[in-house]
């Protein structure tokens, strides 16, 4: 079955959703009608739908389950302004100065972020924490250093780590040196995405889960969005939110988005002491493969959460644990035996050109591909389309709106090509 349209249960409960309430949602029916119809209720939805409804429009949000079931509430909860591409592979690929445009995009991001959860009170354990990033190997420190530099040049603070001083920012000898970004931030998804909903839902706008969206259709008086079951909804504008759970109601951005799955194990208990002899500086702790491995504490300081890109199999977890538990020892190898007491998976919305995208198609619009660093930036895109279909114009464009937004040849949405890119990926972080 396609990984994209499982429901979230099949991918394990995440630890953000301990000890977190979501709202009630309304029990009756969606209405025949709205000025905007907002398809998704993760990051990106929340948002456009807070702007939007926010500036006057009457706003229903549709989701497949529910507010954050997907990876708006499975994610790391890790916040920074990086995007995938480089400045300099992104200025070979479109110039420097819209290169800088473009990655100015994630400084707005964060600090849209930031201003939103102060302005709304929203308490999901927003902490600027700095994010470390060591080498695997020592010849990556060659391309950290040279990433480092770019930082700079961007505006972000960066330090540059010695092997002999690296457990003063992660507790391990796994590294052979490595980057701080001390600006960088963290916070605690699930209770992020309930406040969304709660500010969401005081506005008047509705949100209905339990409704999948299976068609849109577009005239001069507007979208006729289907529903699974056959209602409908005649709406002024629509708002697409979907990014790795995008379907089949949207073929065309079905095409250009690649589903990938990651994994997080949450342990057990630990003693407060050695989660923070771990994290000293309660840091996100990342190494530089390309198959990338994370560690972060938990908000409470009570758990070493960590997150890898690996297959996750609804029919065999344990699968999935072993790898994971794996990863955790070859960072810190003081947790052999200790036992993880949350697994679960998602998937993380990829593109070809491993860059966000945001669009309109007449009334229809679109952002996603946010490729692992959605947390802000989804926030900031959904708050631009929010804007954007109250009227606002040419003041919502983005450097990323009339990018591109690439697909593959007899690509329909299912990655079948991902194992023999990670493979590739594992040989080239062993030998390259």
């Amino acid at each position: 079955m396609d990984q994209a349209r499982q429901p979230s249960s099949a991918f394990g409960k995440p630890y953000w959703q301990e000890g977190v309430a979501l709202p009630a949602m309304p029990a009756t029916d969606p209405p025949k009608s709205a000025d905007l119809v907002v398809v998704g209720a993760g990051y990106t939805g929340l948002n456009a739908a807070l702007a939007a409804a926010k500036a006057g429009l009457d706003v229903v949000v549709l989701d497949r389950e529910h507010p954050g079931s997907a990876a708006s509430g499975r994610n790391g909860g890790h916040i920074s302004t990086s995007m995938k591409p480089g400045l300099a592979e992104l200025s070979a690929r479109i110039g420097e100065t819209q290169a800088r445009q473009v990655l100015g995009i994630g400084f707005s991001a964060v600090r849209y972020l930031n201003q939103l959860i102060a302005q709304e009170g929203i308490d999901c354990h927003l902490e600027t924490c700095g994010h470390f990033t060591g080498a695997h190997k020592p010849s990556a420190m060659t391309g950290l250093a040279a990433w480092a530099e770019e930082q700079q040049s961007l505006g972000n603070p960066v330090e540059l780590v010695r092997k002999q001083d690296q457990r003063s920012y992660c507790g391990t000898d796994h590294f052979h040196g490595g980057v701080f970004m001390p600006a960088w931030q963290s916070l605690h998804p699930g209770r992020y995405v309930a406040g969304l909903t709660e500010r969401v839902m005081a506005t008047g706008a509705r949100i209905h889960g339990a409704q999948e969206v299976v068609s849109l259709a577009q005239s001069a008086s507007g979208v006729q969005v289907g529903l699974a079951g056959g209602a409908a909804i005649r709406a002024r504008s629509v708002i697409v939110a979907t990014n790795a759970q995008t379907g089949p109601a949207t073929p065309r951005l079905r095409r250009q988005i690649i589903p990938i799955a990651s994994v997080q194990i949450a342990t057990e208990a630990l003693d407060k002491a050695l989660v923070a002899e771990l994290h000293p500086r309660r840091a996100m702790s990342y190494d530089s493969r390309r198959l990338v491995t994370y560690t972060r504490p938990s908000p409470d300081g009570t758990r070493v959460l960590v997150g890898s890109r690996v297959r996750f199999r609804p029919g065999d977890p344990e699968a999935s644990r072993h790898k994971m538990h794996a990863r955790m020892e070859r960072f810190f190898p003081e947790l052999r035996g200790v036992r993880s007491q949350y697994l679960w998976g998602g998937l993380v919305g990829y593109t070809f050109d491993h860059l966000p995208h945001i669009g309109s198609d007449g009334a229809v619009h679109h952002a996603m591909g946010y490729c692992g660093t959605g947390v802000a930036m989804a926030s900031y895109f959904g708050n631009v389309l929010g804007r954007r279909a109250a009227g606002e114009g040419n003041e919502t464009l983005t450097p990323l709106d009339g990018m591109p937004f690439a697909s593959a040849p007899f690509y329909r949405g299912r990655p079948w090509f991902l194992p023999f890119a990670f493979a590739w990926y594992a040989f080239k972080d062993r030998f390259g």
